[in-house]
């Protein structure tokens, strides 16, 4: 309600004593008080009704008017039921430029707040029914196939907020203003993965020395967890909005949660149709793969004119969530159209091909994959906690029928990941020319029995002696068998170091002057971790 709305209903008999040049001025609620200093009481944008009880003297006015306009009322209304409106107070409020309102003795302050309330009621009715229009309209559309981002676009310009939607990794799902740079996106990201409760603040840096305020809010479905899901990123401090904000920004929540089960029960349906893809390739009936690919992918789905990159990913340990791993590896390749995520066969893992150009740019494209792939690992760690996320890339297949081996080469390198260790590892095809594809391709229980049977001599010693016979060889062995060299790192003398040697030869059977022999003390150092 604007402040010439109310002095314009006849009946009220109001008058502007002052700054009636301000009387499109709205006012969102009234208030009556008699206190000298009643801003503690105000919110911003009140009529304030007030009998003048509070004034004992001239220099009283300058301090109310003072408290008023720091409280941030829109208007004051005095009555005159006491008398008149003293020019004290007259003068003050043009002092401050603050609207001054006479209030007539027969006209009730209780009367003025009634018009008040039932101006501001119908226009809150009126605007409900407006965004109410508003909203089934825009689900319709979302429900109609309107991509989400037309549809935040349109919710956020009425809010008029800044909004973005985001993935878990950081990719960017449909925005709603600014784009914003990889590393606000990654920061967002982990924010929010390590938040505790939400609504939550961020700062993002801006300009030295200042930050701008986004609040983040989690887009919650049935099946949403936070490692696969998405989240809402809206400018401005939650603390400072309005109840309207708060009410626009729900919304746009809501219209984030409606595309989220729309693309996830799309994912559902797409996983079954590819179940059979892993055993399609150990089978080499690579017709059947390439018509597959032909049907799952969507957008510009995988053709005859594609290359592929092919992945092998798991989430360790058990238990954990069913088919949270695939639904983290289709968030991480979410920027590559056409791509085919499914569990891996037999395997506790999950298997995906995403295609990229044929030709001289597939290796430039499966480099920037890879890339990003590490980045969204990366970021994921904010919330991995107790679990970890191994990820194995292949070489580009150049044709599907290339795609058998690159399945088998990404799962040796996942397996190798695995014996990297850390929060999330990603390992290319690229990095497993070494002895580690050999030890990723032994079983588990043929690693600890080797492993144990070399190294379990020297960790029993060690504990009963307390000695470092397992560090001194892990340093023999690191600087190639020099002996001067070994003892001056680990700052012992070269007698030293040749009887520790001795007591290792002794408990494990084995002779440090021989490369056979240092070989297998090696490698059960690195199936040790």
């Amino acid at each position: 309600m604007l402040i010439s709305d109310l002095v314009a209903i006849p009946r009220l008999r109001l008058r502007f004593l002052s700054g009636g040049e301000h009387a499109r001025r709205p006012i969102r609620w009234a208030y009556t008080t008699d206190l000298l200093r009643p801003e503690r009481y105000l919110r911003g944008g009140e009529l304030v009704l007030t009998g003048m009880m509070w004034r004992s003297a001239a220099a009283d006015s300058e301090t109310f008017v003072r408290a008023l306009v720091a409280g941030g009322a829109a208007c004051l209304g005095a009555g005159t039921a006491l008398g008149d409106v003293p020019p004290d107070l007259v003068e003050a409020c043009r002092r401050h430029d603050l609207p001054l309102v006479e209030v007539p003795a027969e006209t009730s302050f209780g009367a003025v707040t009634e018009e008040v309330t039932r101006s501001l009621t119908r226009r809150r009715l009126s605007d409900l029914a407006r965004n109410r229009d508003r909203s089934r309209r825009l689900v319709a559309e979302l429900a109609g196939g309107t991509g989400l981002a037309e549809v935040l676009a349109a919710a956020a310009r009425e809010a008029g907020v800044a909004a973005w939607v985001l993935s878990s990794t950081g990719h960017t799902v449909a925005a709603a203003g600014p784009a914003l740079a990889a590393a606000e996106r990654e920061l967002l990201a982990r924010r929010y993965l390590a938040a505790e409760g939400f609504p939550h603040r961020v700062e993002l840096p801006a300009e030295p020395g200042a930050a701008r305020p986004v609040t983040l809010l989690p887009v919650r479905t049935r099946d949403t967890h936070p490692l696969a899901g998405w989240f809402l990123a809206c400018s401005g401090d939650h603390t400072g909005w309005s109840e309207e904000a708060r009410d626009a920004v729900a919304e746009l929540v809501s219209f984030a949660v409606l595309a989220r089960g729309r693309d996830e029960e799309r994912a559902v349906v797409d996983a079954r149709h590819t179940e059979g893809l892993p055993r399609l390739l150990a089978a080499q009936r690579f017709d059947e793969v390439a018509e597959l690919l032909r049907t799952s992918g969507r957008a510009e789905g995988p053709g005859p004119a594609r290359a592929y990159v092919v992945l092998s990913a798991a989430l360790l340990p058990e238990p954990r969530p069913l088919g949270l791993a695939r639904r983290i590896v289709a968030e991480l390749v979410a920027g590559w159209p056409g791509t085919v995520v499914t569990q891996d066969g037999g395997e506790d893992a999950v298997l995906a091909i995403v295609p990229v150009p044929a030709g001289g740019g597939a290796g430039r494209e499966a480099e920037r994959l890879r890339a990003a792939l590490s980045a969204g690992a990366r970021v994921l760690e904010s919330g991995l906690r107790e679990r970890r996320l191994v990820v194995g890339v292949a070489a580009t297949a150049r044709e599907t029928a290339a795609l058998r081996g690159a399945a088998v080469e990404a799962r040796h390198a996942r397996r190798l990941a695995d014996l990297r260790g850390g929060r999330a590892r990603v390992v290319a095809g690229a990095e497993i020319d070494s002895h580690e594809l050999l030890l990723a391709s032994v079983p588990e229980e043929v690693q600890a029995s080797y492993r144990e049977r070399l190294l379990e001599p020297l960790l029993h010693y060690d504990r009963d002696h307390r000695s470092d016979l397992v560090a001194t060889l892990e340093a023999f062995l690191g600087h190639s068998g020099s002996w001067q060299r070994c003892a001056a790192a680990m700052h012992v003398h070269v007698n030293t170091l040749r009887y520790r040697i001795g007591r290792i030869e002794e408990l494990t059977g084995r002779d440090l002057s021989s490369l056979e022999h240092r070989v297998d003390l090696f490698l059960a150092l690195k199936l040790r971790g």
